[in-house]
């Protein structure tokens, strides 16, 4: 099964010919709701083995404590793990199944690429409630700097060969805009850049620390709201208050993405030379959607990718493809 994960800190996506997932990257306790009419309880995405745990948006809502890191050696921790392990049990429900897999770091954290390999590499054993054990195996591991993913989603067909030959020559800049960090890359002719790349500490969650302040200081009482329930309001642009609507949030969302791409802005005009040499930028990530248009009036050749959300997880399959598709 060829497959691509991204494992970001704010969601966790993977991609195989035949499916996709996506899902908050949040490891709760297995607590559960004890009536529910809306058919969210029986969709939990819930693992039995090797870990107990309840996973994404329902441990949002229903897990007492929860796990939700953003330093550098949460690649080393059981919570990463179960995320990994979960996405597989997303996308296949074989009781053993081999699998070739292309994944992706921060490009400050590309030197990590050796450890996160070793993580996945071998035999996986998981079981998800309701479900028998599976026997996971991964055969075959690459890991490549995070959104080179999004070029490669552009550039590869479904079957790993270039449909794209005028872009994979090109000068391109990638602004990836996570939940923690965002990832500038600069690749020429599908080789990176080096002194052109660079991982900037601000992201999605930098937007949703400013909100969060903001809040409590004009709607008391909303700034206790979870991470995730937070930045589920700010992509939507709507939060109620007492039941009532926050008439000026949508406003306020906005002047603080503005500041943030300004920001982004900043550190990649810098390191671009004002990005007048490059062929083309591209805008991935979830922060994408939310900073698209403010980065896209400095640079009239920005574009935000098709698929913001997956484009990093679906170059991966692509490249996976690529390297051992027969």
């Amino acid at each position: 099964m060829y497959t691509g994960i991204d494992i970001g800190y704010n969601a966790t996506k993977a991609v195989t010919e035949r499916r996709r997932t996506t899902f908050l990257s949040v490891v709760g306790t297995p607590d559960r709701a004890n009536f529910a009419l809306n058919g969210n309880s029986e969709a939990a995405l819930v693992l039995v083995t090797p870990t107990h745990a309840l996973i994404g948006e329902e441990a949002v809502n229903q897990s007492r404590f929860l796990n939700r890191r953003e330093d550098r050696r949460w690649i080393e921790s059981d919570e990463w793990l179960t995320l990994f392990h979960a996405a597989l049990t997303e996308l296949t429900t074989a009781t053993a199944v081999d699998i070739d897999l292309v994944t992706g770091l921060p490009v400050a954290f590309y030197s990590d690429k050796a450890q996160v390999q070793e993580r996945l590499l071998g035999e996986h054993r998981v079981q998800r409630e309701g479900r028998r054990g599976q026997l996971l195996r991964v055969t075959n591991a690459r890991v490549i700097p995070q959104p080179f993913g999004s070029l490669l989603a552009e550039v590869l067909d479904e079957h790993g060969q270039i449909q794209r030959p005028d872009l994979a020559h090109a000068a391109v800049g990638l602004i990836d805009i996570g939940g923690k960090t965002c990832n500038l890359l600069s690749v020429s002719r599908l080789s990176e850049i080096g002194r052109e790349t660079a991982s900037v500490n601000v992201g999605g969650w930098t937007l949703v620390r400013a909100v969060r302040q903001w809040l409590a200081q004009a709607y008391p009482g909303l700034d206790d709201l979870r991470d995730h329930q937070l930045a589920a309001a700010i992509q939507a642009r709507s939060i109620r208050y007492y039941g009532e609507p926050v008439a000026d949030f949508a406003t306020v969302v906005d002047d603080l993405a503005a500041d943030l791409a300004g920001q982004i802005l900043s550190e990649a005009s810098h390191l671009w030379n004002g990005g007048a040499t490059l062929d083309a930028i591209r805008l991935t990530g979830g922060g994408a959607l939310l900073l698209g248009t403010h980065i896209q009036r400095h640079w009239p050749h920005a574009q935000v990718v098709a698929e913001p959300i997956y484009g990093n997880a679906l170059g991966y399959w692509k490249l996976a493809r690529r390297l051992w598709g027969k």
